[in-house]
């Protein structure tokens, strides 16, 4: 019985337990996040935290996607495809790294977060490195 109010506690309430090397922090009701990146990704209904020197790697990616800071975006563009940044603000100095991985010759197309094209390419094997200064992305 308690295995199953403790799986309706966790449903209600979510996880509430949060470990540090693998010692238990006492409870709070709030969390913050120091010499992370953390951003509000409303699209995907979620908060996306970004440590610094940690990457995320995409699956490869066929069509459109929405990238993370901090994401190498693996993207087989046979067909094209549409890569959405998240927004700059608030992301200084995080990356995304978008690399075409199956030598396609189709367009990639990258996406400020606020429609703007950043860059466009159609080249096999392209890579484009953009990094936020804070306002907007640049293409490096």
């Amino acid at each position: 019985m308690s295995r199953v109010l403790s799986w309706i506690d966790t449903l209600f309430f979510g996880v509430r337990r949060i470990f540090a090397a693998g010692v238990e922090l006492p409870e709070r009701p709030a969390l913050n996040f120091v010499g992370a990146v953390v951003t509000d990704n409303p699209a995907e209904n979620r908060t996306d935290v970004l440590i610094r020197g940690a990457w995320l790697v995409s699956p490869v990616v066929t069509g459109t996607y929405t990238a993370r800071p901090g994401e190498l975006v693996r993207v087989d563009a046979h067909d094209g495809v549409t890569i959405r940044l998240p927004p700059a603000a608030g992301n200084a100095g995080a990356e995304v790294v978008v690399k075409e991985v199956a030598g396609e010759e189709e367009a990639i197309e990258i996406l400020a977060s606020t429609g703007e094209q950043i860059a466009r390419g159609g080249y096999p094997y392209v890579t484009f490195r953009l990094v936020s200064d804070g306002a907007t992305w640049i293409v490096i």
